[in-house]
């Protein structure tokens, strides 16, 4: 809201000066309205950073196909197979495994935290591809090898599956990932996606 002030004064003399009311008037309307533009700015959240992390009695090392980075190599499939929105392509399997866990008495279950990188709306992980990229295609991931439950990615994700059953101390879980074509047909190119993991003991 703008308010206006509309200030009376007098000249030395005392008498009525219109220029010089003129010139405070204006003065006052240049300050209210510099004040009301700072308000938006004031009222504005300041952006955050979320930090998130767990404390547990259980701790394994984790590895991806026995790595801790790994490269996942999908097969080159044709265009034609992935033709419309939703067809799927090039289903691989990959295998997290713990080891060095700590013995307990009873069967832990471990979620798998996945976060990934350019998440499209679909909940897929993004073609991050800088070279010659593939149109409309994304990378999901799926809980189990055979394919049969996608993992629809929203901000950091866990997906159950591993088990370090009782006085174990290793596990191993496959989940696969497989070419998915996003707002229409895909077109031949390369596709890159990448996504974090860590563990959650429950």
């Amino acid at each position: 809201m703008i308010y206006l002030t509309f200030p009376t004064c007098l000249s030395k003399s005392g008498d009525f000066d219109i220029e010089e009311m003129m010139m405070k008037l204006t003065k006052s309307i240049m300050l209210m309205l510099a004040a009301g533009l700072m308000l938006p700015a004031l009222a504005n959240a300041a952006p955050t950073i979320t930090f998130e992390g767990e404390v547990s009695a259980q701790t394994c090392e984790a590895e991806v196909n026995g790595q801790e980075n790994a490269t996942v190599l999908l097969p080159t499939v044709p265009e034609s197979s992935l033709a419309s929105a939703g067809a799927k392509a090039g289903l691989t399997p990959f295998t997290i495994a713990v080891k060095g866990c700590a013995t307990a008495g009873v069967d832990t279950q471990i979620g798998t935290k996945f976060l990934g990188h350019s998440v499209t709306a679909g909940g897929n992980l993004g073609n991050v591809a800088v070279t010659s990229p593939a149109g409309n295609v994304a990378i999901q991931l799926t809980s189990d090898a055979a394919g049969t439950t996608p993992v629809i990615l929203n901000g950091v994700t866990t997906v159950a599956g591993l088990e370090l059953k009782a006085r174990e101390t290793t596990a191993n879980h496959q989940f696969g990932a497989q070419y998915i074509a996003e707002g229409g047909a895909a077109t031949a190119g390369a596709v890159t996606a990448v996504v974090e993991y860590t563990l959650s003991y429950q």
